[in-house]
């Protein structure tokens, strides 16, 4: 290998959530920190993710300095949910206290990604290089990574050098761990969705209040539209669908308006709204595994993980990621630590964070989207349970990671849903 033009102790490639919080945790401890990042900012992810945060993830950038009042602009608070079965029955929820808070948040991505990376120019070790586009990545005789080549667009190629590593945090489609040779080491693909968002403005309120909602309409058969308040009086409207039913052919666009206008419920909300917003969307949302690590080489956040976005998991099981991921780097830049024992704990360190929750979600996937419950289940069962205050707790609760997933559907809990469904019936029969 030639010279390279420049070195750091690690270079990531990849500036949203995943990367950056690496990044801001290692140049907190003193690591010089390269993050390079194919666009320019403000700027919406490649795949569109579910547009909320729990608080689960918010305690986990307040680690790194980025607290509410810094992404404030680009997110609204929301204290309750809406789920309904069009055309059966809707239940209002309001979010528990979880992690000394009880909200979550809505947010625009592009604005909040702005203002992370931001952010991440308070760290005097850390350089941000936006618009950078990596092409290969540099090996060594022994065919180690030892850096990447690239070049910002319109400009020169670059060489340019890691000590300690090369991290993946390009989200699904990660070009490291195409060019690492990262495996599949886990992959559910017998049921996926497909997934479209956009951002609206002018939509009527889901409550006569007009406060901020979490709406989410499911028909029962396959597919729900989702509305996530986002900032500035917008909100993000999205369409979860089975792949298997998902007719999107050669034109998205026409595919999205068709599945929001063939329900009155969200025809009755964007009744005169717009659209402002790309139109996002992924088919076939793929749920994997890919190999933690190799010679030289880390992947975090959708790079090395990533499901479907049903359960809204994906940025905090970035930051998780991340935050384990530099401790092990420090530990190594320290000589506490030799990396093929940093590989073997940081790969131990995803499964045990977010495996559970995998499962989990590729559950409910299988139950909410790929299921037709007769009616006579949706008016007894699934009512019974989406308007039981115990199991909307606990069900929040379980998405805000304070429950683990197997303390949630308990069957204790489930007896107690058709023992007050029931009882609530016959008071509204008699009353």
């Amino acid at each position: 290998m030639t010279s390279p033009d420049l070195r750091y102790d690690v270079i990531v490639v990849g500036g949203r959530p995943a990367g950056a919080s690496l990044a801001a945790r290692l140049g907190a401890r003193g690591l010089s920190v390269l993050v390079v990042d194919k666009a320019e900012f403000p700027s919406h992810p490649e795949v569109p993710s579910c547009p909320i945060m729990y608080s689960s993830a918010v305690q986990l950038f307040e680690e790194i300095g980025f607290g509410e009042a810094v992404f404030a602009a680009a997110a609204t608070k929301i204290r309750k949910g809406i789920v309904g079965f069009e055309g059966y029955f809707e239940a209002t929820l309001e979010i528990p206290v979880a992690h000394g808070r009880k909200y979550l948040y809505g947010f625009d991505r592009a604005r909040f990604d702005h203002a992370l990376w931001n952010h991440l120019g308070g760290f005097p070790t850390v350089e941000r290089r936006a618009g950078f586009v990596v092409h290969d990545l540099l090996r060594d005789r022994d065919d180690r990574v030892v850096g990447i080549a690239g070049a910002p667009r319109g400009g020169a190629p670059e060489r340019l050098a890691a000590r300690l590593a090369v991290v993946g945090a390009d989200g699904r489609h990660s070009l490291i761990a195409r060019k690492a040779g990262a495996r599949v080491i886990e992959e559910q693909a017998t049921h996926t969705s497909t997934v479209h968002f956009a951002e609206w403005e002018g939509l009527r309120p889901a409550t006569p209040d007009g406060e901020p909602t979490l709406h989410i309409l499911s028909t029962g058969r396959g597919r729900n539209v989702l509305f996530f308040p986002s900032c500035d009086g917008r909100v993000a409207v999205g369409v979860h669908a089975r792949s298997d039913r998902a007719t999107v052919g050669g034109d998205a666009s026409a595919y999205y308006a068709d599945q929001l206008r063939s329900l009155p419920t969200v025809r009755r909300r964007i009744d005169g709204a717009r659209q402002v917003g790309p139109l996002l969307g992924v088919r076939r949302t793929a749920n994997r595994y890919r190999d933690a690590g190799g010679a030289g080489w880390l992947l975090v956040g959708d790079a090395v993980h990533h499901k479907d976005p049903i359960d809204g998991q994906g940025i905090y099981d970035a930051l998780v990621e991340a935050r384990h991921l530099a401790e092990l780097l420090v530990a190594l830049h320290e000589q506490r630590l030799g990396w093929d024992d940093l590989v073997a704990r940081y790969r131990r360190a995803v499964m045990d964070e977010t495996h559970k929750m995998f499962q989990a979600t590729m559950q409910r996937l299988v139950r909410d989207l790929y299921s037709d419950p007769p009616p006579l289940m949706i008016r007894t069962l699934l009512r019974w349970a989406l308007q039981d205050p115990e199991y909307q707790r606990r069900f929040l609760l379980f998405l805000n990671r304070t429950l683990q997933p197997e303390q949630f559907r308990t069957p204790s809990l489930m007896a107690g849903v058709i023992a007050r469904g029931v009882w609530r019936d016959v008071q509204r029969r008699f009353t």
